[in-house]
């Protein structure tokens, strides 16, 4: 059954406050009246009310400081106003402050129930946007109570009211999209569009398209418009991830877009307007790409008005324990599975592990725990074996870490060294022998990479 939305009637003259709640009960509105400004303040701070319907001019408080009362504890509350023939100028000046609309008297009926149908309509869906802004708050929620990530949650939460450009740095696997998602949600622009561009995971030949978008018959293949990121996102997010890895000839494009805030489609003529926040990162350090001029220095400066550095879990592993409860529940209860539990000796496998690839290794190895464990609490020797399956190679982002083939070589045979010490409980004897080499080797290898117990 539909509820029966309630409006709240404030006018000081008892006639019009018995017909226009008689016409409104007719119409299946819950109605409750007020001669009382004062008094109208405090059934709006109690009751849930869906709508206000305020008189401008009233012996005890005018209608204008009333609606500042009311918005000023229910900011989203419609508010229509009533107004007599020589108040119509503090009516708009109402409308500025954030009345809804102003009917002057004597009312039409069938006026002021359009308008209350399109101010309901209007709140009903401001109501299911910050629902939906908090479902996203809460499946994008980023975790950690380590100092590092708290400054960073700080950081977000001073520069998601601005629109100005943030640069986010860190290794794969850390969260980078998380924490532009973050900044969007928190934004002016939550209700708008978030669009993403990964610029190292589409061809060159084809991401100009996917940013600027194309006309009809622009090339080979363009057989009909398409719209681009930047115009997607109007009024919105667009995120470029890994801008590193974008040419020099498309910087110079980005780099006109950011600063005229005009696009033109690829085969297009017409000059587009773009509103549109932009926030990029990159895996890679562009000052260094800026050295070697693989990366423009200008659009550098243009996207680092706001730097944030995410550091990778190896430097933050108090955030581990709280990281293994959010993965662990969430894939629980998608499984619709009782809630595991780490063993205290798995759990110290896991803070010794160096997770090269971060956050996102770490919540793929939950999700396998929760998927082919068997008991409620997961052992060590579990822990041990799914570690033991895993690749360590393949978690580690090569382009970050290795600047040569020595080097590479180099970073490999650390972590694969690193990697079966901490699953043999840094038992020499055994990992030598399951390396394939002495002791006397072991030990100088571990004095060459510098590692030591409890890294």
């Amino acid at each position: 059954m539909k509820k029966r939305e309630k409006i709240l009637i404030v006018d000081d003259d008892i006639k019009i406050l018995a017909s226009l709640s008689s016409i409104l009960e007719n119409y299946g509105f819950n109605t409750l009246t007020t001669q009382d400004g004062f008094e109208a303040i405090q059934i709006v701070e109690k009751d849930d009310i869906d709508l206000v319907i305020l008189d401008l001019v009233m012996p005890s408080i005018d209608g204008i400081s009333v609606l500042g009362k009311i918005l000023e504890k229910k900011p989203s509350l419609p508010v229509i106003m009533l107004s007599g023939h020589g108040t119509i100028p503090k009516a708009v000046e109402a409308t500025k402050i954030g009345a809804f609309d102003f009917l002057e008297k004597p009312v039409e009926i069938e006026k002021i129930i359009i308008t209350i149908e399109n101010a309901l309509s209007k709140s009903r869906l401001e109501r299911e946007k910050q629902t939906l802004i908090q479902d996203a708050l809460e499946r994008y929620k980023m975790i950690g109570i380590s100092k590092r990530m708290q400054e960073i949650f700080n950081k977000i939460e001073r520069v998601a009211s601005d629109d100005s450009k943030v640069l986010i740095i860190g290794e794969s696997g850390t969260g980078k999209e998380l924490i532009a998602r973050a900044i969007h949600l928190r934004s002016n622009r939550a209700g708008g569009p978030f669009q993403v561009v990964n610029c190292a995971a589409i061809p060159e030949e084809l991401i100009e398209s996917e940013l600027f978008g194309h006309e009809k018959g622009a090339f080979t293949g363009a057989l009909e418009r398409k719209i681009g990121k930047f115009e997607l996102a109007n009024k919105g997010t667009l995120f470029l991830d890994e801008i590193g890895d974008m040419s020099l000839r498309l910087q110079a494009k980005v780099l006109r877009a950011i600063e005229t805030e005009e696009i033109e489609r690829i085969g297009g003529k017409e000059k587009i307007k773009i509103d549109t926040r932009i926030i990029c990162a990159s895996n890679k350090d562009l000052r260094e790409a800026v050295k070697k001029g693989t990366f423009r220095e200008d659009l550098y400066f243009r996207i680092n008005v706001i730097p944030i550095y995410v550091p990778p879990l190896r430097e933050r592993k108090e955030d581990i324990p709280a990281l293994l409860d959010y993965y662990t529940k969430i894939f629980c209860e998608e499984r619709k599975r009782p809630l595991i539990k780490f063993h205290p000796s798995a759990l110290g496998i896991l803070l010794e592990y160096p997770w090269y690839g971060n956050v996102r290794e770490l919540r793929n190895l939950v999700e396998k725990v929760v998927v082919l464990s068997k008991s409620d609490i997961v052992t060590r020797e579990e822990i041990e074996k799914y570690l033991k399956e895993s690749k360590i190679e393949e978690n580690v982002d090569k382009e970050d870490y290795y600047k040569s083939l020595e080097d590479a070589r180099e970073k490999a045979e650390r972590e694969l060294i690193l990697t079966k010490l901490i699953l043999n409980s840094w038992d020499y004897e055994k990992t030598a022998e399951e390396l394939g080499i002495s002791r006397a080797t072991l030990f100088n290898k571990m004095k060459k990479y510098g590692i030591k117990r409890g890294e």
